[in-house]
């Protein structure tokens, strides 16, 4: 063994139990995310950023004599496999606690499953309400569906003023729920919802809305998609002529959007993206640590799922055991965790979070920071 391994073990096992067993004992941490499928890029981005933190926690060192293993598993971005994984990473990996970096579908069809067995479940950036409904040993990490349409509204109404609007939403849980967010506070800010269009999520071919969207002209398009079928619709969108802003999800926030759409994207808006000018002192370093291993620059899910990584290992820390009921306990204890995505992280008893959304707008084929919106009336848990 090279000198170089025999002081990396020691620091992340301790000396002692290097000398007595040369290995370290295993603290496992359950992952799920579409690592095969259509939103593959996203799973193996959460994947990469999720590993990152398990490597530094690792470095910094946990509990004395243990270590950190991330359990990953592929979900395919379905709830029926979602459900098999779970069961897997309960019964036979036996993880004291479990993260999902998957969407919200296979989400919350997993933590019926983590709640029943008493077993933690955070959810990185699964956004419907449902996650955290069944009990209290779910979390999430990210604003809520609703909440997160309620700030898009605003900030639409902020940014371009009394204006008719026209939404395109994927007929998801995704989609929808943040659709209801932002048709439910329209109004109030100001906005006419002149056509709403809806669309499954395997379409790719959007000319019937574009032409619709061609006959409403309106002054902004609001947008519910992933990358995959976002990509081909705001390319469609442009290629017809229509110059109006268009403001995405956050899903929207992907290199591969970008790929997609190329000189398309100059100018979108993305609500919920990454504060890439954020203040946490380890962002440089991620953003370098993310790009080597991946090759491309980072994107909102591989922040989350650090963050949602990093944060169950401090709560393993702060339990002082592998014991679930002890981390449940200190990651609802948990108050002012600083992390890459923004200043939160303080939970309500439900388990979600109160956290400021940020605004990006795609510039030189780059995401780059562009307005927050942090109004808590908008934003803070209500349950």
């Amino acid at each position: 063994m090279s000198l170089q391994r025999v002081v990396a073990g020691a620091v992340a096992c301790g000396w002692m139990a290097l000398a007595a067993s040369n290995a370290c004992a295993q603290i496992k941490i359950g992952f799920h995310a579409p690592l095969t499928g259509p939103t593959a890029a996203d799973g193996q981005s959460s994947l990469a950023g999720a590993q990152i933190a398990i490597d530094w926690a690792n470095a910094k060192g946990v509990l004395p004599g243990q270590k950190l293993e991330l359990v990953s598993n592929d979900d395919q971005g379905k709830a029926d496999q979602a459900i098999l994984v779970a069961n897997k990473l309960i019964g036979q990996d036996q993880v004291p606690v479990a993260v999902s970096c998957g969407y919200s579908l296979p989400t919350r069809a997993a933590a019926s499953v983590f709640q029943k067995a008493q077993i933690p479940y955070f959810a990185a950036y699964a956004v419907h309400p449902d996650v955290t409904r069944d009990g209290n040993y779910a979390f999430r990490g990210v604003v809520l569906a609703p909440a997160q349409g309620h700030a898009a509204a605003k900030f639409v109404g902020d940014e371009f003023g009394k204006k008719k609007v026209a939404m395109v939403v994927m007929d998801n849980d995704f989609g929808q729920s943040i659709a209801e967010g932002f048709r439910s506070n329209a109004a109030k800010y100001g906005l006419t919802l002149v056509k709403e269009y809806s669309f499954p999520m395997s379409e790719r071919n959007f000319g019937t809305i574009v032409a619709g969207l061609r006959g409403d002209n309106p002054d902004v398009i609001f947008v519910t998609a992933y990358y995959f079928n976002g990509g081909p619709l705001v390319s469609q969108i442009r290629a017809s002529g229509l110059t109006q802003p268009i403001v995405g999800a956050q899903a929207f926030d992907s290199t591969q959007f970008i790929n997609i759409t190329k000189e398309a994207s100059e100018g979108i808006y993305v609500i919920g993206a990454l504060g890439r000018d954020g203040k946490h002192p380890d962002l440089v370093r991620f953003e370098t640590e993310f790009r080597q291993r991946t090759g491309h620059d980072i994107e909102t899910v591989a922040a989350n799922c650090y963050d949602a990584v990093t944060l169950v290992a401090d709560a393993i820390r702060r339990a002082g055991a592998a014991d679930p009921k002890k981390i449940r306990d200190a990651l609802a204890a948990t108050k002012d965790f600083p992390a890459l995505t923004g200043d939160f992280i303080s939970f309500s008893p439900s388990g979600e979070v109160y956290t400021p959304s940020a605004v990006s707008r795609i510039s030189g084929g780059t995401f780059k920071s562009y307005k927050v919106v942090s109004d808590p009336a908008i934003l803070k848990p209500t349950h």
